[in-house]
């Protein structure tokens, strides 16, 4: 009766645990059930358990830059989902997809515009830039196009560490921003020429030179430019490889 009563204890267990997996056996993915109890922004979340996850392939803006509360909001609809993991970023969190019913959240993201494709594996490379380019084609949020969009000539020296940027329309760039594909930010304080050179690097301000105050910015291999007006609105991209 001991006997039986402890195969049974154990079945459940194992049950229990199982049912909290979703297995995809052709494929060798695992896909965990989840609770997300709070969204620290766009692209990470807490579960219930205390762990963080970095949502994987995507970046959205930093707190305080134009459209940093669309992608936070939008993973506040979501509770209960699968999450497939794969490793730890630089900050120990792991690094993560959201899946919800048929939905994966991270390309549901790229794909509405609330954030940009970012370090995507090969294996999704070509999802990733599908769906990024039907946001860009329909200007969805983070891609609604600025009314000085064909303003900028813009040309980056990504070994010297520069940006030269000619401005045929004789804007105003105090609040416009200049942005990577990762994080790195740089933020107009004043009006500057039609014509100047943003340094990556530090130095001393003046109409025609501008520095930055970091050291390498722009990566050799790839990397994407954003410059966006002083309301937000996307003035000009570019992305090398």
């Amino acid at each position: 009766m001991e006997r039986k009563s402890s195969l049974i204890i154990a079945f459940l267990i194992t049950s229990l645990i199982v049912g909290n997996y979703l297995f995809f056996a052709d494929e060798g993915i695992v896909r965990e059930k989840v609770e997300i109890s709070r969204v620290l922004d766009g692209d990470t979340v807490e579960l219930a358990d205390g762990r963080r996850i970095r949502l994987l392939n995507i970046n959205t803006p930093e707190k305080g830059l134009p459209y940093s509360d669309i992608a936070k909001n939008y993973l506040l609809n979501f509770t209960d989902v699968e999450l497939e993991t794969s490793g730890l970023d630089r900050y120990d969190r792991i690094l993560g997809k959201l899946y919800f019913g048929d939905y994966y959240l991270n390309l549901e993201l790229v794909k509405n515009g609330m954030a940009h494709s970012y370090l995507v594996s090969d294996s999704e490379e070509n999802l990733f830039e599908k769906a990024e380019q039907y946001a860009r084609d329909n200007e969805k949020n983070i891609w609604e196009k600025s009314n000085f969009n064909n303003c900028l000539l813009i040309e980056i020296n990504k070994y010297e560490e520069y940006v030269d940027i000619n401005d045929s329309c004789y804007v105003d760039f105090t609040g416009w921003t200049i942005k990577d594909e990762s994080t790195k930010s740089y933020k107009f304080k004043k009006d500057v020429g039609e014509s100047f050179r943003l340094y990556s690097t530090k130095g001393t301000d003046n109409k025609y030179e501008l520095y930055w105050g970091r050291d390498n910015i722009w990566n050799n291999d790839h990397d994407e430019i954003f410059v966006r007006d002083s309301n937000g609105f996307l003035v000009y991209y570019y992305s090398y490889k």
